[in-house]
């Protein structure tokens, strides 16, 4: 008998991100298009002033690029949102809270105002001090995240946990994008050709893994029916295991009232 074909690394990917129902990865596949628009237009917009309205510049704040960005992360959290109710999952509720901090980040540019209150009253050297500032901003943001995440990991049952996993893979890529290349970018601000090229990277690889994450949580907060069963049967399990927590914590504490008796009574 022939061996079964193995999946292709792009078959791989699709199923840990549950898109194996092709409908989902359809949408993917719109939502990336409607992204390659944007970066065409930008581009085309910053090379060749065609279309001329500057909104179609991803780095005009309000343009339509962030608009579109900021409505698929208003998605994203209520679907977060609706998959931590369906799924009694806790940290899923702490990915919507840090997902919700994204988008107010976004829209009041809370780190870049940070940076710059960071150059102007704490330290300066030179035109890294607002990046510097934006850095450690974002690093004492990300400390929390992986504090909370890791409490309620130790709390959630096995699909609960491969979920998260799944979520901070994606969440991995978008600061990436965001942070990573924005480093990078930030010495060639001033370079004409390179300046556009580096904006649509950035932009558009932030969009890009955003539409991967609301249709990745959109098979969360609506599962099919094989996935209701094993959502429910985690449910149970992560219970169990906090009962059992809740039980071992109560034996410990009347061990220890016991012993505390008895060298009482002999005393």
């Amino acid at each position: 008998m022939n061996a079964p074909a193995r999946p292709s690394r792009a078959q791989r990917a699709r199923s840990a991100l549950g898109l194996d129902d092709l409908r989902l990865w359809g949408l993917v596949l719109l939502l990336w298009a409607t992204t390659a628009l944007y970066v065409a237009t930008h581009l085309g917009h910053r090379f060749l002033g065609v279309p001329w309205h500057p909104a179609f510049d991803l780095g005009t704040e309000r343009g339509y690029g962030e608009v579109f960005f900021q409505m698929l992360t208003g998605w994203s959290i209520l679907l977060l949102v609706i998959a931590a109710v369906r799924r009694h999952a806790g940290v899923l509720f702490i990915w919507a809270a840090f997902t919700a901090y994204l988008l107010a980040d976004d829209y009041f540019m809370i780190h870049e105002r940070i940076g710059t209150w960071f150059a102007l009253n704490v330290m300066y050297v030179g035109r890294l001090s607002t990046h510097l500032g934006e850095g450690l901003w974002m690093l004492t943001i990300g400390i929390l995240l992986i504090v909370s995440i890791a409490v309620a990991y130790r709390l959630a049952g096995p699909e609960i946990r491969r979920i998260t996993i799944k979520l901070g893979a994606i969440y991995a890529a978008l600061v990436f994008f965001g942070v990573v290349v924005d480093a990078i970018h930030s010495p060639f601000i001033d370079v004409p050709i390179i300046d556009p090229i580096f904006i649509a990277l950035e932009d558009g690889g932030e969009v890009a893994v955003m539409s991967v994450l609301v249709v990745f949580l959109l098979s969360l907060a609506f599962p099919n029916q094989d996935e209701r069963r094993v959502g429910a049967r985690d449910v149970s399990r992560s219970a169990k295991a906090r009962s059992s927590l809740g039980a071992a914590a109560n034996r410990t504490s009347g061990t220890a009232a016991s012993e505390s008796a008895q060298k009482g009574s002999r005393t």
